[in-house]
Order: C-alpha cells, then sequence, then structure tokens
C-alpha cells in the first residue's frame, strides 16, 4: 500500500445537489471540470471521493485528485498494488480540525462527521501562530459553502509552537488538545486511484502474459503432436505384431494345407483315368464317329500335363475340314464344349483359310482356372 502526502493531492469539497449515488460520479467529474483540476489521463485513475453526509437531497463529498506531476513518483522495485491519501489512513475524529506534520511541513485535515471534507499542506515548517491564521484564511471557504458548522474539537499530532495554542482557541472557539499521532489503518472502502505509470505496467504485464500463454500453447502442440504419431506408430506396431502372431499361429496349424493340395493334384493324375492322355485322346475323336460331323479328320493330338509353377493341361488338335466345308470344322469344335467328359478345359476353335479345297483349324482346350487342377 502507498500512501500519497497531503502535499502531492488536491482536496476538493462538494456539496453535490443530489442523493442518488449513481448520479454522483457524474456531478463530481463536472465540479472538478468546472474548477479546471480533472485530470485527464489516458488510462489509470487519478481521483476518487469519499462521501462525509447525505442530508436530505444533498450529498456532501469529499473529493481527492492526484497531482499528475507527482502522482508517478512511486518507490523503486515492485509496484504497490494500492493508494491512498494519508488522511484516508487514519481514524480521524468527527468534526475536528487535525494538524500534524509530513514531509516537514504542516498538513491539516478538517472532517464532517470521521470523514475527511478537506485538507492542506502548508509551507510552514512548525505550527506557529501565523500558521494558524493560515489555516483560517483557507477554511473559509468551507463555512460559506455550508460544508462546516462548526468545529467540535482541534487535535494537535505535533507539538505546537509558543502562542499557537492561544491562536487556535481565539480562532475558533476550541480549546486544542496534543496527542500522539495514531497509527495508520486500511480503510475499508478501497480507493480507485491508480498511477498511469502502474496502469500501463498492469497492461504489458497482461500483454506479457497473453504472449507466454500463445507460447506456451505453441510449445505444447509441438511436443503433444510428435507425441501423437508416436502413440500412434506404436499402437500400429502393436497392431501388426499382433496380426503376425496370429499369421503364425495359422500357419502352424494349417501350414500343409497347401503342399497336401498340390500332392493330391499330383495324385489325380496319376490314378484318375479320365484324366490319362489315352482317355482325353478317346474323347477328342468320339466327335469323329457321329454323323453330325461329316467330312472331317484330325492330324495331329498334342496334350501337354502341366507342371512345378504351371499346373494347367493343354490340349492342342490340329485338323481339317473337307471340300471347303468350314460349318463342319465349327460343329466339331461344338462337340467338345458339350462332353461332359472335357467340362474342365476351356474351349477355343481358330479356322483357317481354306487351302486346296481343305478348310484348316486348330482347336484348343486349357484347364479351368476353378478346377483343382488349375489351382
Amino acid at each position: 500500500v502507498f500512501g500519497y502526502p497531503v502535499s502531492a493531492a488536491f482536496a476538493v469539497p462538494i456539496r453535490a445537489a443530489t442523493a442518488d449515488p449513481e448520479l454522483l460520479p457524474g456531478l463530481i467529474s463536472f465540479q472538478l471540470e468546472k474548477q479546471g483540476l480533472k485530470p485527464e489521463v489516458p488510462v489509470g485513475c487519478l481521483s476518487d471521493y469519499r462521501i462525509a453526509e447525505r442530508e436530505n437531497a444533498q450529498t456532501i463529498v469529499g473529493a481527492v485528485v492526484l497531482n499528475p506531476a507527482l502522482a508517478d513518483d512511486l518507490p523503486r522495485g515492485d509496484a504497490p498494488q494500492r493508494f491512498e491519501v494519508t488522511p484516508w489512513l487514519y481514524d480521524l475524529p468527527d468534526q475536528a480540525l487535525v494538524i500534524w506534520k509530513e514531509l516537514g511541513r504542516v498538513v491539516f485535515a478538517v472532517t464532517r462527521r470521521e470523514h475527511p471534507v478537506y485538507f492542506h499542506a502548508l509551507g510552514a515548517p512548525t505550527l506557529s501562530a501565523d500558521a494558524v491564521q493560515e489555516i483560517e484564511h483557507l477554511m473559509m471557504p468551507l463555512y460559506t459553502q455550508g460544508i462546516l458548522a462548526e468545529l467540535d474539537e482541534i487535535v494537535l499530532w505535533t507539538p505546537p509552537d509558543a502562542g499557537a495554542e492561544e491562536t487556535l482557541r481565539e480562532i475558533f472557539g476550541v480549546k486544542p488538545r496534543v496527542q500522539p499521532r495514531p497509527a495508520p489503518v486500511l480503510p475499508v472502502e478501497v480507493s480507485a486511484i491508480e498511477p498511469v505509470s502502474v496502469a500501463m505496467g498492469k497492461i504489458r504485464a497482461a500483454k506479457l502474459r497473453r504472449v507466454r500463454n500463445i507460447v506456451t500453447a505453441c510449445a505444447v502442440a509441438y511436443l503433444l503432436i510428435p507425441g501423437y504419431f508416436a502413440v500412434r506408430y506404436f499402437m500400429q506396431q502393436n497392431a501388426i505384431a499382433d496380426v503376425k502372431k496370429r499369421v503364425n499361429t495359422l500357419a502352424a496349424t494349417y501350414g500343409q494345407v497347401q503342399p497336401t493340395l498340390e500332392t493330391a493334384r499330383l495324385m489325380d493324375g496319376a490314378i484318375n483315368f479320365d484324366k490319362y492322355p489315352i482317355e482325353l485322346l478317346n474323347q477328342s475323336l468320339l466327335p469323329l464317329y457321329e454323323t453330325a460331323t461329316p467330312g472331317v479328320r484330325t492330324i495331329s493330338f498334342e496334350v501337354e500335363k502341366g507342371q512345378g509353377d504351371n499346373p494347367k493341361t493343354q490340349i492342342t488338335i490340329k485338323g481339317e475340314a473337307a471340300n471347303n466345308n468350314t460349318q463342319a470344322a465349327i460343329v466339331y469344335a461344338a462337340k467338345f464344349r458339350s462332353n461332359p467328359a472335357l467340362k474342365d478345359f476351356e474351349w477355343s476353335n481358330k479356322l483357317q483359310s481354306p487351302k486346296d479345297g481343305k478348310v484348316p483349324f486348330d482347336i484348343v482346350g486349357i484347364t479351368r482356372n476353378d478346377t483343382p487342377e488349375a489351382k
């Protein structure tokens, strides 16, 4: 808490023609501006007031305005969090004139009830008779404005010079009493006073906090993003490891299926007489003995049994149709597609150009993809 001395502030007693507390700030601001005391500052607050008394439709206020040239004269180090003027820091008596010394100068305060409505710093270093007369002159507006009617007591917190006490009694009609100055006490009502430098410091500190928060958020995000991808990578690696484990388990259980199928395919070609080359030749020649295919003969018959990487069997039949009978060659080739014994083969027919009254042709059958042999 920083207490401004009396010499750093102007006291402005105001009788406001309202009892509405919401109207007081505007009326006080108007009175200060009217007297040329309203401080114009970009930030902060150099004025405040205390309500001394409300009577009927009027309010007596003790307003305070800091001297802008002295408001920022603060102690070095951390700025105080609260600012008060020294008359607000003392428990003052009611309807009294209180005189003490600050910074080597005599100061005084006038109270309405227990609130100071006016205070001033004198140039005198001691409380002399001349200083008392100066106090009388400064207090005259209080009587004319109706701020003060009479004093109940005069309290001296500083030793008076010779003749000063008598002068006080003669002028104000009250016998002064001398007592030690009490210790200051923080008032319950917190002052709104805030110097410009302190307000600017708070603004800079708020901006610095925002920048610091943004930097911290960016740093956290910078750390979290790689962490997120690291976690995702770790989880994916675990998933891959689980899949590999399942594959290994399945391979251990069913790993012999493919070799078994391959062995069965080889054995089928050895023990299934329907797949013997001689039986395949027989099925290929049967259509020649049917009357629906006259004039067709075979020239060659080849069977290539599938082995190793190429398990498919291929049958190639070369022949010719007499008398340029192309239709007879086509009918002969169609017999292969309808033969149940040759259903495992995919058949294709290729006719050549007639030559010497004959129509050469090639009939090729390849094991279908969906047959066990092809797999």
